[in-house]
């Protein structure tokens, strides 16, 4: 899951990697702006709103985990695993780092269990 932005230029939307980040706004702080790949308007975002919305991606991402890991479904923990590791290289938390490791453990030791 990722993040939306829309160009107040042209009114294209998309996901937030499509949008090249370009700079902050000020010298410091939580603006930034990232360039419309459509018109190469320079969009303002919020990088502590995206925070926000990434880590509440990296919560629903979670719950899809733990649901497949339980219903047997392993290669699509799997699959939502390596998504959520790659998420986690924004956001870089301890807790999430954690739980990727235990979730892996949680798959290997579902596919050395006897059926």
């Amino acid at each position: 899951m990722e993040v939306q932005v829309t160009c107040d230029g042209c009114g294209f939307q998309g996901e937030a990697a499509l949008f090249r980040a370009v700079g902050n706004v000020m010298c410091c702080g939580p603006l930034v702006f990232r360039e419309c790949p459509r018109c190469g308007n320079k969009v303002i975002c919020d990088r502590q709103e995206m925070q926000g919305e990434y880590e509440d991606a990296a919560r629903q991402m979670a719950g899809r985990v733990d649901e497949a890991i339980r219903e047997g479904r392993v290669g699509e923990a799997e699959e939502i695993l390596r998504e959520l590791s790659q998420l986690n290289r924004r956001l870089n938390l301890a807790p999430l780092d954690d739980f990727i490791r235990a979730a892996r453990r949680r798959i290997r030791q579902a596919g050395a269990a006897p059926p």
